[in-house]
């Protein structure tokens, strides 16, 4: 989920939303940022609340884009996840129905892991290599489907060992059943959003979307989330309570339910 302070409005602080989720008897939270690293908000929340809030980095522009150094630093913070370029990304700009920031509206020409000849970038390498040192999680965000199969090909070949695909079914990502079989025989996990049912995300899925997603790759890989966190949609936890009780209407077995919510994220963060 996105906390505040953000770069637009947010329902919940870190410390609201720990707060909220041991309420509601959850075991972790994830917080991610498009412009800087939530690592070490998440120590800030552990530490005062004793909740167990985990956090990364976003490889945007702000950051530097593709920047080892980046990830080398927010190690320094126990950070769990480097999500690859968003609101940036070149596949964003260019594909993206909705620019949500004034920033995007400039003529760039965006992030990518690739390069003129097709091959991932040597600072994208650079970074993968980090990834692997550190035994961090890889979000692959917004690229395309062709530059996270690629990426997600080399990553393992370095070291790394977790890939979770955010809301594949986004309007400017809007994978093939068959790039999803693709992606997750390489060893990344399909991680399912709620919010792409808003219509802040143009109502880019339907509970139907999801059950056909999990019949083509298994619930073994997929992660059931919200990306939650916009005050233009309901608050997280109940956005994740909704998509709970859509699936179960929608004839997911609980077992399923379970082994996308508490077994496949447990295995990722590496949570006892």
């Amino acid at each position: 989920m996105h906390t505040a302070p953000g770069a637009f409005p947010r329902h919940d602080t870190d410390f609201s939303a720990a707060r909220k989720a041991q309420q509601h008897d959850m075991r972790a939270v994830v917080t991610k940022n498009h412009h800087f690293e939530t690592a070490s908000r998440a120590m800030n929340v552990r530490d005062e609340v004793g909740f167990d809030m985990r956090g990364g980095i976003t490889l945007n522009e702000w950051v530097g884009g593709l920047n080892h150094h980046a990830v080398d630093g927010v190690s320094n913070f126990n950070a769990d996840i480097v999500w690859m370029p968003t609101i940036t990304a070149a596949n964003h700009l260019e594909n993206a129905a909705v620019q949500m920031f004034e920033a995007e509206e400039d003529e760039k020409s965006g992030l990518s892991v690739l390069g003129d000849d097709g091959h991932l970038t040597q600072e994208t390498l650079d970074v993968l290599d980090r990834i692997a040192e550190h035994d961090m999680v890889i979000g692959l965000s917004h690229l395309s489907p062709e530059e996270s199969i690629a990426l997600v090909d080399e990553a393992t070949d370095r070291g790394v060992e977790e890939f979770l695909v955010q809301h594949p079914h986004a309007n400017f990502l809007n994978y093939t059943h068959d790039q999803m079989r693709t992606i997750t025989d390489l060893g990344a996990t399909l991680e399912f959003h709620y919010i792409c049912m808003s219509e802040m995300m143009g109502n880019a899925a339907t509970i139907d979307d999801y059950v056909d997603a999990v019949d083509v790759v298994g619930p073994e890989n997929a992660v059931m989330a919200t990306d939650g966190g916009a005050t233009a949609n309901p608050p997280a936890v109940e956005q994740f309570k909704n998509f709970i009780r859509d699936m179960l209407d929608a004839g997911v077995s609980e077992a399923d339910i379970e082994m996308m919510i508490k077994d496949n994220p447990k295995r990722i963060f590496d949570l006892d």
